[in-house]
């Protein structure tokens, strides 16, 4: 009997995702909240804090430490994503399970502060989801985004494809267009807000050892990792091209230590 699709692929990854991928995405996210804090103050009474693409918790689990008072909308499409973050029992956050371009439960100008990590680009339609921030803010509220310029390791993916298809490039689930930091603070600014800024960090994959890495990579099945590796393994390639990336990871990219990491913070107000 064929196996029933996999119809939350993130919800699978959700907690090797969580203590690997999170060696890039909460020093992120950290900076973020920061940024968006010294531009509007987190702590009022009045303030509401949306995390839209929840994801393993980060933005969510830092704004829980550092304003104990702060209200939170934690939204996912993934009901694992959601549920890992809910064993946390993080007081005064409410659990959503939603789609980034259809925020229908939350009504117009609700939120004070609209937060989203490295979620935009991996949406279908990430116009939509940004419009549908912008509905949900409140007039004045502050916009603050993770997004990924490279993230580092589908280069020595690519090098180990080309091997075997010269011409291979990466099928990310975003177009180019969705990594160009000036594309990306005028697709912000096309939905309405103003005063877009954006900084570019370079944070590290701080891998404790190259096993670790290769345990992330290939068996945590982040599906955007997946997007590389899968149709090779359907055609019966891992054999041959799981040692020859093992051998240019360690080689060529520091055991897992060299990877060009560049992430995108976005501020910007209704």
């Amino acid at each position: 009997m064929a196996e029933s699709p996999n119809i939350d692929p993130w919800g699978a990854a959700s907690s090797v995702y969580a203590t690997r991928a999170e060696y890039v995405t909460r020093p992120s996210a950290e900076a973020l909240i920061s940024w968006v804090n010294d531009l509007s103050p987190l702590s009022p009474s009045n303030a509401l804090a949306l995390d839209n693409g929840v994801g393993s918790g980060v933005v969510t689990t830092s704004l829980r430490s550092r304003f104990p008072h702060l209200p939170i909308i934690a939204t996912d499409l993934s009901p694992g994503m959601l549920e890992l973050v809910e064993k946390k029992q993080l007081p005064q956050v409410q659990y959503k399970v939603l789609d980034a371009t259809d925020l229908h439960s939350s009504a117009k100008d609700t939120f004070t502060h609209s937060l989203s990590t490295f979620m935009i680009q991996f949406v279908s339609e990430p116009r939509t989801a940004l419009q549908e921030m912008y509905r949900v803010t409140k007039p004045n509220g502050t916009l603050g985004l993770c997004m990924w310029g490279e993230i580092g390791f589908d280069a020595p993916w690519e090098e180990t494809a080309r091997h075997f298809e010269p011409d291979y490039v990466y099928p990310h689930t975003w177009t180019p267009d969705w990594a160009d930091k000036d594309k990306l603070q005028r697709y912000v600014a096309d939905v309405g807000f103003k005063d877009v800024k954006l900084q570019t960090i370079r944070p590290r994959w701080d891998f404790q050892s190259p096993e670790e890495f290769f345990e992330y990579y290939f068996e945590a099945k982040n599906p955007e990792n997946m997007r590389g590796y899968q149709p090779w393994w359907d055609k019966g390639m891992e054999g041959t091209m799981r040692p020859k990336f093992e051998k240019i990871v360690r080689e060529r990219y520091g055991g897992a230590k060299d990877f060009d990491i560049e992430v995108f913070l976005i501020v910007a107000t209704k």
